[in-house]
């Protein structure tokens, strides 16, 4: 029997362990070392059947989750017991992995905060961040509208804004140097100033990351009719490599720097080596 999965997470410096969400909140804690379901349980549930929510890895690692309605935000040891609860504010859009065992929850009209995951307390806020995403453990992107701006490990500002389109910056990578960003239907790869030194594109990529035994970068790529393929493109944005993808693919997340890509399929969970694209069940793992 496939069980129903939606969504997976993990943060792309993660080594060993990813969440994987089923309808209504229902997370499995699965090990890529050992192949193994480590914990089933349960989190408060999103809206329109999305589960919004991030693996915190530490010495202590926790799972935040968020709701859009009236349970607000909730953090969870890896047993599934709840450590804390902040109903003050709901309507929660994102919840992203920082390292440092902190995590940034971004609402809908709200200043976006960052969270010490296993206390809940808060650290600071973002104003006019409308999400952020994290591309290594010492560096993140700020999305605002119509610009993005590189943040380092204490989410200082480095750099100056980068100018995007209309569309909010959904996926980005960096291979340490150079960061990718999706803008409006296509790929840019970025100079650490911010001038675009290439473009990829395509109809719409869904994620990017990083590879860093081959130096390529690596994307997830969907076409209007809703066919996948994994891409494989150069610093300059050459395609140097088109493999399709039978499954419709639901859920992403990089780990292992980049080396591994997690995908969620109708038939399960997927992991690719990034090298060679060889792909194993996630049981299998």
């Amino acid at each position: 029997m496939v069980i129903d999965l939606r969504d997976v997470a993990a943060p792309p410096w993660e080594e060993d362990l990813l969440v994987t969400a089923q309808p209504k909140g229902v997370l499995e804690v699965r090990s890529l070392v050992r192949g193994a379901r480590c914990a089933t349980f349960e989190t408060v549930w999103g809206s329109g059947g999305v589960w919004r929510g991030a693996l915190v890895p530490g010495e202590r690692s926790v799972v935040v989750a968020g709701a859009w309605e009236r349970h607000g935000v909730c953090g969870y040891d890896l047993t599934g017991q709840r450590l804390w609860q902040d109903r003050s504010r709901t309507n929660v859009e994102a919840v992203t992995a920082l390292a440092g065992g902190r995590v940034v929850v971004t609402y809908l009209r709200r200043a976006t905060r960052v969270l010490e995951a296993a206390t809940g307390e808060e650290e600071r806020s973002l104003r006019g961040v409308l999400r952020v995403i994290a591309l290594t453990s010492d560096l993140s992107l700020a999305v605002g509208g119509g610009w993005c701006r590189l943040l380092d490990r204490s989410l200082d500002l480095l750099g100056s804004r980068i100018a995007t389109g209309l569309g909010q910056v959904w996926f980005a990578a960096s291979d340490g140097e150079h960061p990718a960003v999706t803008d409006n239907g296509f790929l840019r790869i970025l100079d650490s100033d911010g001038r675009e030194r290439a473009r990829v594109a395509e109809d719409f990529i869904r994620h990017v990351l990083h590879d860093p035994v081959t130096g390529t970068w690596v994307a997830v790529h969907e076409t209007s009719e809703g066919k996948n393929s994994l891409l494989r493109f150069s610093n300059d944005g050459e395609v140097l490599e088109r493999r399709p993808w039978d499954l419709r693919v639901s859920g992403t997340a990089s780990m292992r720097g980049g080396r591994t890509l997690s995908l969620i399929t109708a038939e399960g969970g997927q992991v690719v080596n990034c090298a060679d694209w060889s792909v194993r069940g996630l049981e299998a793992t």
